[in-house]
């Protein structure tokens, strides 16, 4: 689309980004002459009311922030079937490419650049807007150390009602919060725990947890403590961590409840990083009672006032050195005597005084002596061998108590004490509990329950649960397979694979390789059901993987229940505006189709294929070579299924 020119005023200079909703270019505004940023709704959703709902709901959502932490928003048009957003043009990198680059920040660099995104957000809070997908990916920083809060694209307005969908998962695993992966509605405490989030990978060089799989990831935010970042990086000072912690933690309400709180938090930190005072004790976590036997180093004093002088006697006048005052001899004698018979009960307190001193163990003979603490390593999850490793290094001791039953591998700790985190005596024992010789569990039959009830049961087993959530027709959270299947019998605390349908919003991976020349990753499939006479609208992700010379169509054929071609539609990608070969390699491309059915056409089942042909020669597809994962005849390529009727 570059070149195109929106309304007569933003023309589209080159290809930015691309996200599941939108695609993002650079434009020119030709009326202001300034660069601008141009987000622009898919073609192929532009047609669904509900998306076109959602996007008109986020252009207006992020017309109302005004900050110089966020991405400016200038305008929000359409121009025919296409409707943009018209945004401030950032030259920078996003923190991700930057933490890719140099690896871990600096704690100054970390601790400014969370200041300022929780600057921008804690803005976004105060207008009633959630963010509800803060990542490295969404923050832009400028090479002057400008930070800019980009992407509202799934931000929801708390004044407004009825947005929330039981069935979407807002966010990106990685980042997101416990009560979002939870599926539950996000609250400006999740932004917090997600600036968190990415506060730790700044420091640490990569995020707190990491899965391959999302719903592992989705376990960990739930149940897990992150490392310490001091095994990561031991130049973080514990007030930081102590910040980051309470930053993480798993409920709401335990964290700072805006985004605009923690940038209060920030800016006073980092102004006391700067004051060889130090930092302030609002920062510092409250300090537990000290266990009998055990003392804490306190800070020194402040130097106490000098004590006054002594009055000085006055001179004794010579008169009164002569004579002799016998009243006060007669005193003097009397006290003496009375000095004298005090001498017995001096010496039983001594006595009764040295017991208690040989009595009194060493340790409270020595109040003042202080005590190096370390943080305990989280090796919850490893095994022990690992384990040990871990806890020798930071300098403590361990114990093992096998835990028989346990729903967990063999050898993996299951349980730990004291937690991770919390900072012990150097040489301190810690106990690990391990899981011991698992029993066997027999896999129950799961495939059409619905996937919550499913998780619950199997964990009841004693048993793990991944899910992988793909494209179908059926109910959203249906399960469709199951890996292994029913009756197996698998040792308690193994792993149980889940397809669940999550509709027709997800993308279909593919991966298919045509003539080594370029590959079909994936497509979008929004309609299921497509009566005759309507048009049903497909988008194709292609990755070129060379410099190709030939100028291909792509065809989109929809055949019936009977095998016959009953509707297609064969153009050159992106209607005829881009032929393939301007494509730049590695560049991904979105395609979108529109095949109109006839009126007349049969219900049932229709095959989605697709494939490609050089222009003028449909009788010779380019070759496919590799199906990925999907299925090819006649190098056609099988998309989906879909049903064609009333």
């Amino acid at each position: 689309m570059e070149g195109t020119l929106l309304n007569g005023r933003y023309r589209l200079l080159e290809l930015l980004g691309s996200g599941g909703m939108a695609v993002v270019y650079k434009g020119v505004d030709t009326l202001l002459h300034r660069p601008v940023a141009v987000k622009i709704l898919r073609e192929a959703y532009a047609s669904d009311p509900a998306f076109l709902a959602r996007f008109q709901r986020e252009a207006r959502a992020a017309a109302r922030l005004d900050h110089p932490n966020v991405v400016t928003v200038y305008d929000v048009g359409q121009d025919g079937n296409l409707h943009y957003i018209v945004m401030e043009y950032v030259e920078g990198e996003d923190l991700k490419s930057l933490i890719r680059r140099v690896g871990r920040l600096t704690v100054e660099q970390a601790v400014d650049i969370a200041y300022q995104i929780a600057a921008g957000v804690g803005h976004a809070h105060r207008m009633g807007i959630i963010h509800c997908d803060i990542k490295p990916q969404n923050i832009l920083v400028t090479a002057e150390g400008v930070v800019k809060v980009t992407d509202f694209g799934i931000a929801r307005a708390l004044s407004e009602s009825g947005l929330t969908d039981p069935e979407v998962v807002w966010g990106s695993p990685t980042y997101f919060s416990p009560e979002q992966a939870a599926g539950e509605r996000p609250v400006p405490a999740s932004d917090v725990y997600s600036i968190g989030v990415v506060l730790y990978e700044m420091l640490a060089g990569v995020p707190p947890f990491r899965a391959e799989k999302p719903a592992a990831l989705a376990l960990m935010h739930l149940r897990e403590e992150p490392q310490p970042l001091s095994l990561y990086n031991p130049q973080v000072p514990p007030q930081l961590e102590w910040i980051v912690r309470k930053l993480l933690a798993k409920e709401p309400a335990a964290r700072y409840r805006t985004a605009e709180q923690l940038a209060m938090v920030l800016h006073e930190y980092r102004t006391r990083m700067t004051q060889a005072t130090g930092v302030h004790a609002a920062f510092l976590p409250p300090t537990p009672p000290s266990a009998p036997g055990r003392t804490e180093a306190a800070p020194p004093p402040w130097p106490a006032a000098p004590p006054p002088p002594e009055p000085v006697p006055p001179p004794v006048e010579a008169e009164e050195r002569a004579g002799r005052d016998w009243l006060t001899w007669f005193l003097g004698a009397v006290a003496t005597i009375a000095v004298i018979g005090l001498i017995p009960l001096w010496a039983l307190v001594y006595q009764a005084w040295t017991r208690s001193e040989r009595a009194t163990p060493p340790a409270l003979q020595t109040p003042t002596a202080t005590v190096a603490l370390v943080p305990v390593p989280n090796v919850q999850g490893l095994k022990w061998e690992e384990a040990r490793s871990i806890l020798e290094a930071a300098g403590l001791r361990f114990t093992l108590e096998e835990q028989k039953g346990a729903a967990a591998p063999e050898g993996t700790v299951i349980r730990q004490e004291p937690p991770g985190g919390q900072r012990v005596p150097a040489g301190s024992e810690v106990r690990l509990f391990i899981a011991g010789r698992p029993g066997t569990v027999k896999v129950p039959a799961l495939v059409n329950v619905r996937s919550d009830l499913a998780r619950a049961a199997l964990e009841q087993a004693g048993l793990q649960v991944t899910e992988q959530v793909v494209w179908s027709t059926q109910p959203i959270s249906t399960v469709l397979a199951q890996e292994p299947p029913p009756e197996t019998e698998i040792p308690v605390g193994g792993v149980i694979t889940l397809t669940v349908s999550g509709g027709t919003s997800v993308p279909i991976p593919i991966g298919a390789n045509l003539g080594n020349l370029v590959v079909l990753e994936s497509a979008e499939v929004l309609q299921a059901r497509v009566r005759p006479g309507e048009v049903f609208a497909i988008s194709l992700r292609w990755r070129p993987l060379t410099t190709i010379s030939t100028r291909y169509v792509v065809f989109v054929h929809l055949i019936g229940p009977d095998g016959r071609l009953i509707a297609q539609e064969d153009v050159e990608p992106l209607r005829g505006t881009r032929p393939t070969d301007t494509w730049v390699p590695q560049m991904p491309l979105w395609d979108p189709h529109q095949v109109l059915l006839p009126a007349d056409a049969p219900a049932g089942t229709y095959q989605v294929r697709t494939g490609m042909y050089p222009v003028g020669e449909p009788g010779n597809r380019l070759p496919v070579l590799d199906p990925g994962q999907a299925s090819v005849e006649a190098h056609s390529i099988l998309i989906a299924r879909i049903e064609v009727g009333p």
